[in-house]
């Protein structure tokens, strides 16, 4: 044997696995003889080392991550104990199952090009991992990140390494509402609302649907925040958000703090009918408030002026152009005496 092909050796720890032991233990690496060393040669197009199946089980339990061994027809050949707590069950109860099955459905059409690009050869070893779903035993659905290898032999295996991504997308999620939200009424922020409108106004033109905006103006905050206080005048603002978010249709919209003591909503499929018939729900919510639990008198009152726009037959170019005009007819609301609803027609 030539130098060149001596050094085309890998040398694995490797002990059979017996088929009737499917206790957890069965694949603990302190049952394996280290001193047993399998000679492995490197085989199959490309020159890739392809260790043998006995070895295979032994060598994944030794891996910090979830990992699983599938056959071409997708059933598991091997997985390691993290992989099968991780999935909710026995090493040995896995074995022999499908492991598409366990995917979201989803996911599934992805992972099979996966697949299929590793029978073509044209998986790269430097492919990212791939965001997916699956389905636990238990039926608890769990975000993992999947990278997949593919083995090249008379009979090709996938490694398949899990991660869980459960906690990273909860705190992904979080830090994405915290950026969204605004802090004192729980409204959406004036990011947020910049994006959406954009978004509303898009699938709306692609529709060919309205979509109205409307903006509300409490009237006369200054007074009520040098009267009674910046603390009574937050619970205020959050009482005016609570009953703005009252009057938006469930699933349908966006109510959002704009900015001081004014308010937004994103009306998508709303003519200029339906967004006045919600700009009276706002009314009528907000004068319905009282400020007695705050240790107020129960005479106290808030009103609101409101303007609103909208776009049906083209008349807007942008939202932008949308929006300054719902602005415009609220200027004009607070000019006819306030406590009332404009329409930028």
């Amino acid at each position: 044997m030539t130098r060149s092909a001596q050094s085309k050796r890998l040398y694995l720890t490797s002990a059979p696995v017996s088929e009737a032991n499917t206790s957890s233990t069965e694949l603990n690496p302190s049952l394996y003889n280290r001193n047993d060393v399998s000679r492995i040669d490197f085989s199959g197009a490309g020159g890739y080392a392809v260790p043998q199946l006995e070895a295979l089980p032994a060598l994944i339990e030794y891996l910090s991550e979830a990992v699983l061994v599938v056959n071409s027809s997708g059933s598991i050949v091997c997985i390691n104990n993290k992989a099968a707590q991780f999935l909710g069950h026995t090493q040995g109860a896995l074995r022999g199952h499908c492991w598409p099955d366990f995917l979201v459905k989803r996911y599934q059409p992805h992972y099979h090009n996966l697949v299929d690009m590793g029978r073509r050869g044209v998986l790269s070893q430097q492919q990212k991992p791939t965001e997916m779903a699956i389905i636990c035993v238990n039926g608890d659905i769990k975000d993992i990140e999947l990278t997949l290898s593919y083995l090249p032999s008379d009979d090709p295996l996938l490694v398949i390494v899990m991660r869980d991504l459960t906690s990273h997308k909860a705190e992904c999620y979080k830090l994405h509402t915290l950026a969204c939200t605004d802090p004192l009424t729980a409204l959406a922020n004036r990011r947020h609302f910049d994006q959406m409108l954009q978004n509303y106004w898009d699938e709306c033109n692609k529709t060919q649907s309205p979509v109205s905006v409307l903006i509300v103006d409490v009237d006369h905050f200054k007074q009520f925040n040098d009267q009674y206080g910046h603390i009574q005048g937050d619970e205020c603002l959050r009482r005016i958000a609570a009953a703005i978010s009252l009057a938006v249709p469930r699933g349908q919209g966006l109510a959002a703090r704009y900015g001081g003591e004014e308010f937004a909503l994103i009306l998508p499929y709303h003519d200029e009918a339906m967004a006045k018939a919600v700009a009276v729900k706002v009314q009528h919510y907000v004068s319905q408030l009282k400020f007695s639990e705050q240790g107020l008198s129960d005479d106290i009152s808030v009103a609101v002026s409101q303007g609103f726009a909208s776009e049906i037959n083209g008349q807007f170019r942008t939202p932008f152009a949308m929006l300054c005009a719902a602005d415009t007819a609220l200027y004009r609301a607070k000019a006819e005496g306030r406590n009332c609803i404009s329409s930028s027609c």
